[in-house]
């Protein structure tokens, strides 16, 4: 048995509190220094469980911590009298960086009492475990794990890098978790995964998952994660929550119990008075100052409870105070929407357990999930029930057959529910949807979301290229005057018009019959999905939602592919643009295993121009199924978990057969070609050339050459380099390329010059799993939120635009 022992840094100038905190912390290993630049130095040698900072500096602080202890539990010491410190913490959570706060004004034992509850969690004893094994369910699939540590409130497993990691997204339901040793069960309960990362060992990568066992007592439908009880935490949800939908549902705690979704705006606190809330006034019920208000809304995938006072009435609405807590329950990890009043959807079923049939209009939906309201006093709906013969209704009244699983079953207490003696509502997973049905729902999607959005597949070449002319997206193998590329790129975009759902997709902005925005996605490997081409016309409106509402849809719209798992983004950095937008999400979203940001340099060089290589360059030969497997293991001992798999480096994948098929059809091609250069036991040297058909991206990222060298440093490794380059130029050339481009490190830059390459600019390529798009959202509503907070001028001062 072991207990894990703290190690805890704490970041003050004030010797006093200082000396405070390490007597009432001990026993832990305890660091105590006297500023930023002081930590700054601890943090290079040694990462501690916790950081106790002052608040003084508190962003720049966070950046550090991003950067050298990205794991480290964070708490701020701030008094409640610091109202400007205070409201710049609320900014800084706002944005979703996750810390704690404490008042350092309240007598030492009460801090400490504080401090010790936050840090609870993380110093429970845990039991290391051999040959015990982990088997569970998730989304009715079996799963099976080595189990690493028990401790009283969970497990840690460890799951191979090519374990589906696509569903176990934080705050996932775990059921008929068992731990088995030799066929013997030992342990058997439910749970909900707590945390996800990335380990690294020597020739080894895997992923370490957190089980948190089930509570007695915890519902099925809703999974507590936390309880938040910092007032800075609270208030910087409740802002991300009402900027995004402005309306909170609220219900009487005693009295009228019926929920009413209700606007209400957040009022800051100011020296005068404390943060409020202000709503408008209910229909079915009366308000009185002294009630209290149960709130309950939804944020990425999360539901949050919290109880509120009513302190003033007004003729148009009430005044709450702001809840000293929430409760955080994990409710679905996608987006939903309700339809248009003109696309209305409905259910038909036939009921398993009865054989009833039942029809139920739809509440709001996804395309790969829906909820309804039912009459729990006639109807069954279990949680766990799968319904084999159920039907979608569009709203042409087209009937798409699927399956169905039953995901969620409470009570509803809504008055928009009419004619159920007790009204239920069902939220159910859709298996198996017919393509055309999911396109139409997703068709509705986009209109609930953003009217002036249009898919632009069928929109004629000839405007989307006189946009990209506006905007001054230039490429240099497609420049912006008349030539034969302009007929390529229009027939690439004839063929991508006509390729099946889920391979492409293209959505414009549009006020009339003026084009203000584009932006498309391409399936770029079997499951990768890459938002390109973002284009806005230079004018104020950029303070708007165009450039938030473009890449915003086309992620949504890639979330709803089942078989996608990632998402990629390119853009130049010299754009200043997107560098500062795309940048600062991802650097913020930084999650080991599931996010990877590369900074690679796009150098080319025109096929009609020839090379400058040595004599006596090594022998290249194509890469054989060994030298695949050597790649895929290679990549995973180095821990490269997301370019290994988004970019199809397993060996199966390597030549990227499955979506080669898909495209093939549509007479798109799709590829890769693997070279190698010997070296004394394996590769000296790789190059990774992919195959696309000219115009698959305008900026041609899918048809570039990359090196994969396992040793930089060999003395034979630049002539391997440059013996790889100069046979991708003349395979390209093959295959009638107009140039040959690479994207390669910075230590590969000199030879490729010194061979002829030109230099033409860093680029940025962001990959993100699927499991962290909604805090993709939430980040891009703080950005732009942070965004507008500046001059209108300033905000259009930049190009719009990613590649």
């Amino acid at each position: 048995m072991v207990s894990h022992e703290q190690s805890v840094l704490i970041v003050h100038p004030d010797p006093v509190l200082r000396a405070g905190l390490v007597s009432a912390l001990a026993p832990r290993r305890i660091i105590a220094v006297s500023s930023r630049d002081d930590a700054t130095r601890t943090l290079a040698e040694r990462v501690p469980d916790v950081v106790l900072a002052d608040v003084v500096e508190a962003r720049r602080f966070i950046r550090d911590l991003d950067r050298l202890a990205p794991a480290a539990m964070r708490v701020f010491l701030c008094p409640q009298s610091q109202s400007q410190e205070l409201r710049e913490l609320v900014d800084v959570a706002a944005e979703g960086h996750e810390f704690h706060t404490v008042d350092p004004t309240v007598p030492v034992e009460e801090m400490a009492r504080s401090l010790r509850e936050l840090m609870r969690q993380r110093a429970s004893v845990r039991v290391t475990t051999t040959g015990l094994e982990a088997v569970f369910l998730v989304e009715g699939k079996p799963l099976r794990a080595q189990c690493l540590n028990v401790g009283n409130e969970g497990v840690l497993l460890k799951l191979p890098v090519d374990a589906p990691i696509e569903q176990l997204p934080p705050g996932t339901r775990v059921f008929d978790l068992r731990l088995e040793r030799a066929g013997q069960v030992m342990l058997r309960t439910n749970g909900f995964v707590r945390h996800l990362g990335l380990e690294r060992a020597p020739g080894d990568a895997w992923f370490r998952v957190g089980i948190q066992l089930e509570r007695t007592g915890t519902g099925i439908g809703h999974v507590e994660l936390a309880t938040l009880n910092d007032m800075v935490r609270v208030l910087a949800v409740l802002r991300r929550a009402l900027r995004r939908q402005g309306t909170l549902q609220c219900t009487l705690v005693q009295g009228v119990r019926r929920r009413e979704e209700l606007e209400a705006t957040l009022i800051e606190e100011t020296a005068d008075a404390p943060a409020v809330l202000r709503c408008a006034l209910p229909l079915r019920w009366n308000v009185s100052v002294g009630d209290v208000v149960q709130l309950v809304f939804d944020l990425s995938g999360k539901s949050y409870h919290g109880w509120a006072a009513v302190v003033r009435t007004e003729a148009d609405g009430f005044i709450l105070s702001m809840p000293r807590s929430l409760s955080m329950y994990h409710r679905r990890s996608s987006m939903r929407f309700q339809a248009g009043e003109e696309q209305t959807f409905s259910v038909s079923y036939v009921s398993p357990l009865t054989g009833e049939r039942m029809e139920y209009p739809v509440m709001d939906l996804h395309p790969l999930g829906l909820s309804f309201a039912y009459d729990a006093a006639r109807d069954v709906l279990p949680v766990g029930l799968i319904i084999d013969s159920f039907t979608l209704v569009l709203p042409d009244g087209t009937r798409a057959p699927c399956s169905a699983e039953v995901r969620d079953s409470s009570p509803l207490l809504s008055h928009a529910v009419g004619g159920l003696a007790r009204p239920f509502r069902c939220g159910m997973r859709l298996i198996n949807v017919q393509p055309e049905a999911r396109q139409v729902v997703m068709d509705a999607f986009v209109q609930a979301r953003c009217p002036q959005v249009r898919d632009g597949r069928a929109e004629p070449f000839q405007k989307l290229w006189e946009l990209a002319q506006a905007v001054h997206l230039f490429h240099p193998d497609y420049p912006f005057e008349e030539g034969p590329h302009l007929a390529l790129l229009e027939d690439t975009h004839r063929k991508l018009a006509h390729v099946p759902d889920g391979l492409f997709r293209t959505f414009l902005y549009c006020e009339g019959d003026e084009l203000l925005g584009h932006v498309s996605g391409v399936r770029t490997h079997s499951r990768t999905w890459m938002v390109q081409h973002l284009m806005v016309m230079p004018t104020v409106r950029r303070g708007e939602n165009i450039s938030r509402d473009l890449p915003a849809l086309n992620v949504d719209y890639a979330e709803a592919l089942e078989d996608v798992n990632y998402m990629r983004i390119f853009w130049r950095l010299q754009n200043k643009w997107p560098d500062r937008v795309f940048g600062w999400i991802a650097r913020t979203m930084h999650i080991e295993g599931l996010t990877e940001l590369r900074t690679m340099n796009y150098t080319r060089v025109p096929l009609t121009q020839p090379l400058r290589t040595r004599r006596g360059l090594p022998t290249v030969r194509p890469a054989t199924m060994g030298d695949l497997k050597w790649l895929e293991a290679h990549l995973r001992e180095r821990g490269e978990v997301v370019r290994l798999m988004a970019d199809d480096l397993l060996a199966q994948e390597a030549r990227m057969p499955t979506l080669a098929a898909r495209y093939s059809p549509h007479g798109i091609h799709r590829g890769r070609s693997l070279f190698v250069v010997d070296g004394e036991n394996e590769p000296l040297a790789m190059a990774l050339a992919e195959e696309a058909t000219p115009g698959l991206s305008w900026a041609e990222m899918t048809s570039a050459f990359s090196f994969v060298v396992p040793e930089s440093r060999h003395p034979r490794a630049a002539e391997a380099r440059e013996a790889l380059a100069a046979h991708c130029v003349d395979h390209y050339r093959q295959l009638g390329k107009r140039s040959a481009l690479a994207l390669v490190q910075d230590e590969d830059v000199e030879g490729l010059v010194a061979m002829g390459f030109q230099w033409n600019c860093r680029v940025a390529k962001w990959t993100f799993h699927r499991s962290t798009a909604r805090t993709w959202h939430m980040l891009m509503a703080a950005v732009f939120e942070r965004l507008r907070s500046r001059s209108p001028r300033a905000l259009g001062q930049d190009e719009e635009r990613t590649d």
